[in-house]
């Protein structure tokens, strides 16, 4: 039996009844939660101490945010350590296996010195492992069975404990020596897509009448090469964090980080680059912005490019309203700041749009729609390629579509 605790009422009611709230976020689980809801065997509360109390509870999987206005942040995870050492204790050890991404040395400076510090004992009392989830939610054959899963404990006894409970659900455990290695994994592997991106915008950037994403593919036909490709910037929990992540932990500063902090210095430019573009081509003054989460078909806008997007062309003077069809006006005011419309219909009233995210419902609507819904002379941006396919209708139609990374995607005035 499972028991979920969080501190939303919203998703103890989803969990509760059954709900997966996300469309991908079923597919990257791969099985329904409703019968297990049902059956008795999964339930979420609001109350901790159903928890606490529970001796026949083991099992603690943390999974929270580490992450707070862009920057690491401890306060949740120092929360949850002080309430786990509160834990009654029957018949051995709990464990506890944290899923979320931490700065290295963080496993140790807040969870394990709390439990210490409240008297109890490791691994009398507690065993202690590190797995940080990989989540894709756009693939699905990419969900928690068969996405590789690292696992390191503060001793062995604990990994191998964190092995055969994620065993149960994983089909591929990376077992590592020890759980400073598996809170660096995480950092480390976003940071170097980080890194990648950064370089495929600043190519985009320092190349504007090139072709780039052609050159990146003719580049990628070399077996060690991997494709990164430049977009608006970064968004999530994830990538544009991951530097942050490492920056934090590192024990030595100064020359030994300069590139960690300079790929996030231009990825953050890569927006404000967009925005003052836009704001420089636009033939008026009305930009209308499609997407506000960071990525396609997900309810997340943590450290959305849209929301730096919106900053960049508001200070330059634009009204910017912004569409997201997983977010309701009310939402979108709340967050944003700014008025929402109808999609695709209130296309025409714009003199820019940009394509931020390529939700489904943009990537599928018929070209027909489109050039009915888009006036000539609007100048389209689009950040991902999510009307690519249709470029030579939008040129018939004198529509100055680019895509970021397009042989003159950053000329000032209309592109030839």
């Amino acid at each position: 039996m499972c028991l979920g605790y969080d501190i939303l009422p919203e998703t103890v009611h989803n969990v509760n009844a059954g709900k997966v709230p996300f469309a991908g976020l079923g597919q990257w689980l791969g099985f329904s939660t409703e019968p297990l809801v049902k059956n008795g065997l999964m339930r979420a509360t609001n109350r901790v101490k159903e928890i606490i109390d529970d001796e026949s509870v083991k099992v603690h999987f943390v999974s929270i945010p580490t992450e707070k206005k862009g920057k690491p942040w401890d306060g949740a995870l120092q929360d949850v350590s002080k309430k786990l050492a509160a834990k009654r204790i029957k018949n051995g050890p709990d464990l506890i296996i944290i899923e979320s991404t931490l700065s290295p040395g963080q496993c140790d400076e807040v969870l394990v010195s709390t439990i210490l510090r409240s008297g109890r004992r490791l691994p009398k009392d507690f065993l202690v492992a590190v797995a940080p989830r990989r989540d894709w939610f756009d693939n699905p054959g990419l969900n928690v069975h068969t996405i590789p899963r690292v696992v390191g404990g503060i001793d062995g006894k604990s990994r191998r404990a964190a092995m055969d409970v994620l065993g149960i659900i994983c089909s591929k455990l990376v077992p590592v020596s020890n759980h400073r290695i598996a809170e660096l994994v995480k950092s480390t592997e976003n940071s170097f897509r980080a890194l990648n991106i950064a370089f495929a915008n600043s190519l985009a950037r320092a190349y504007p009448d090139v072709d780039v994403t052609e050159l990146i593919n003719a580049a990628a036909t070399k077996w060690n090469y991997l494709a990164h490709y430049p977009g608006l910037g970064t968004g999530g929990y994830c990538i544009p964090l991951a530097p942050e992540y490492l920056i934090e932990g590192a024990r030595t500063k100064g020359e030994h980080i300069d590139l960690l902090s300079a790929i996030n210095e231009v990825n953050r430019g890569q927006t404000k680059f967009v925005g003052e573009l836009i704001a420089k081509n636009l033939p008026g003054s009305s930009v209308g912005i499609l997407g506000l989460s960071y990525k396609r078909n997900l309810k997340v806008h943590v450290l959305s490019p849209s929301l730096a997007l919106i900053d960049t062309l508001k200070h330059a003077g634009k009204e910017v309203f912004l569409q997201d069809p997983f977010y309701s006006p009310e939402e979108i005011q709340r967050i944003a700041k700014v008025g929402t419309f109808e999609y695709p219909g209130d296309l025409r009233k714009f003199d820019g749009i940009v394509i931020s995210v390529p939700h489904s419902d943009y990537t599928e609507t018929p070209v027909p729609t489109l050039l009915k819904s888009i006036r000539s002379g609007t100048l389209i941006l689009d950040a991902e390629g999510a009307w690519e396919s249709y470029r030579e209708f939008f040129r018939h139609k004198k529509i100055d579509y680019r895509k970021i990374g397009d042989a003159g995607w950053a000329t000032t005035g209309k592109k030839k």
